[in-house]
């Protein structure tokens, strides 16, 4: 066996192991905090800009490297175990899927992620200092729609609805 083919075999037996130990520790439906594209500890501001608190959808699994990932609701595809963390202080209760934190450097990537997967909102707007402004984002259609502000967290529930928890400085 070649060089090469020996540390991939060795890398693939890693991360399977790895993606076991995961399974066997945190079943489907796990609540998580994701980074789907940079750990906080490398680059803060994009880590808090793209940071899932959410729920895992799947089992672990590897790619044909030995990389091991798992799938969150509200992100399309895999995320390395790496930038997994498992979230112990969440907002999330029973049959809630994903929280998303509402705030101008988030409201273009939340709007995007709405229209995805089929959910109408647009911009919620309100006169400050005799301006009107974007203040937050009205989730769904009228009736029954939500309006999140901007530090609200947007909650969405497995049933596809949506709900808002008020910012703790606007709630107290």
């Amino acid at each position: 066996m070649s060089n090469y083919r020996a540390k991939l075999e060795r890398a693939k037996a890693e991360g399977q192991r790895q993606a076991d130990a995961w399974n066997a520790a945190h079943p489907v439906g796990t609540r998580v905090i994701a980074y789907p594209s940079v750990r906080p500890e490398y680059d803060a501001n994009l880590a808090a800009n793209t940071r899932l608190v959410t729920t895992t959808r799947t089992p672990a699994w590897i790619l044909g490297h030995g990389e091991p990932l798992v799938s969150v609701h509200g992100y399309a595809g895999g995320i390395t175990l790496e930038h997994i963390d498992i979230d112990h202080d969440s907002p999330l209760l029973g049959g809630e899927l994903l929280a998303h934190v509402l705030t101008e450097a988030t409201y273009g990537r939340i709007d995007r992620w709405l229209d995805g997967i089929g959910i109408f909102a647009k911009g919620y707007w309100q006169e400050v200092d005799g301006k009107l402004v974007t203040t937050g984002l009205r989730i769904g259609e009228k009736p029954g729609h939500v309006v999140a502000k901007f530090g609200d967290t947007i909650i969405w529930h497995g049933d596809r609805s949506f709900s808002v928890r008020q910012s703790e400085a606007v709630a107290s």
